[in-house]
């Protein structure tokens, strides 16, 4: 997992420097800020999807905005440090938080310490991704339609790696009502540990988002049979989604935004947002971006704000539901 790392920012590096040398810091005096850095805070640790696209965005807003963009991480809690930390800055557009699902999950589950939307102001998107589903290369299923069908078979045999209250719980359980299956979760505090079980068939199903799946499948260490998103993902066009196997239950998309403290003036927040908005539609950050099966996603503050309010309403009605089905 660490050499994976280091090649994600490898990749991230090279795009960086060709940003840099494409933007000049434009002046001082034509902006509203103090001048001091502007800070996007991760809630996760360096090489995760939230620091990466953090790292690409703060390149090209420096040259927008004429003044520094740095990237703080602060990771723990599940995100609930970065939250908090950010939701008791100053309101003054220079502290910023990259959210994603996950930190919404924490809301929706009352494991969150600050309201993502009562403590802060939505800002902007940032793109947002897909989760793979694998098997074992050893197991004989190829396509979502074996899978079901196994699993109808061998009710509460097949296991699938999750963790309490995160994505891949959810996709297991909603997977188990769409499809009338019985499948059981297996909790795992690690990826590496979860990928391990699956190569020896400890466990069939693998929940993971399309970033940590790519080397995966392109290793050839398990089999992916679906994502999903709403369209293929388009570093993956050759995987289909849940959507194409009949099960539209099954269309999930994680959301990167990026939010600043409650009270920061509309103004700062309109600036924010068209510089991070001119960043995303730089051709060397969508190149970067790509390999990380990160999507386009852009949007306005109030995209952002209606964005959250029909997610937490979705993931709060997934979340009544989450006592697996049983399969007949």
């Amino acid at each position: 997992m660490q050499a994976r790392r280091l090649s994600r920012r490898a990749v991230v590096a090279g795009a960086m420097a060709g940003i840099a040398a494409g933007t000049m810091l434009a002046p001082a005096g034509a902006q509203d800020f103090s001048g001091k850095p502007i800070t996007i805070v991760v809630p996760f640790g360096p090489g995760t999807v939230n620091d990466i696209i953090a790292r690409l965005l703060a390149q090209d807003m420096t040259g927008t905005l004429g003044q520094s963009v740095i990237v703080e991480n602060r990771a723990g809690a599940t995100g609930n440090i970065a939250t908090d930390y950010v939701a008791k800055s100053r309101p003054d557009g220079h502290t910023l938080l990259i959210a994603s699902t996950s930190l919404l999950l924490n809301q929706v589950t009352g494991n969150a310490t600050a309201d993502l939307t009562k403590d802060f102001v939505p800002v902007a998107f940032s793109g947002s991704t897909f989760y793979s589903t694998f098997v074992p290369n050893e197991f004989p299923v190829k396509t979502v339609a074996e899978l079901v069908e196994l699993a109808r078979q061998q009710p509460g045999k097949l296991n699938y790696a999750g963790y309490v209250g995160g994505v891949p719980q959810f996709l297991g359980e909603m997977l188990n009502r769409a499809a009338k299956i019985n499948t059981v979760m297996v909790p795992y505090k690690s990826t590496t540990d979860a990928l391990v079980d699956l190569m020896a068939n400890r466990i069939q199903i693998w929940f993971t988002p399309v970033a940590s799946g790519v080397p995966v499948q392109s290793g050839k260490q398990a089999r992916m049979i679906a994502v999903t998103g709403d369209t293929r993902a388009r570093v993956l066009p050759d995987i289909p989604t849940f959507k194409e196997a009949g099960y539209p239950e099954m269309t999930v998309d994680v959301a990167y935004f990026l939010l600043a403290a409650k009270g920061t003036a509309q103004p700062l927040v309109d600036k924010l947002s068209g510089a991070i908005d001119k960043a995303l539609q730089n051709p060397k950050i969508k190149e970067a971006l790509l390999p990380q099966g990160v999507e386009e996603k852009r949007g306005t503050p109030s995209e952002v704000a209606s964005y959250l309010a029909a997610e937490m309403r979705r993931w709060g009605d997934i979340i009544k539901l989450s006592a697996p089905a049983t399969g007949k």
